[in-house]
């Protein structure tokens, strides 16, 4: 395999990988668990 192709398949894979890794990061940010426990803590009792 020459080396432009193969450097061009480990950069597919890495954008793939680093599209991966974001959305599951924003998928731990918008848990409604998480929502929850953030939004009851600034709720005030009027």
């Amino acid at each position: 395999m020459p080396t432009d192709s193969l450097l061009v398949a480990v950069c597919v894979v890495a954008v793939f990988a680093v599209f991966a890794a974001v959305l599951f990061w924003g998928d731990l940010q918008t848990r409604p668990k998480q929502l929850a426990k953030s939004s009851a803590a600034k709720r005030r009792a009027f």
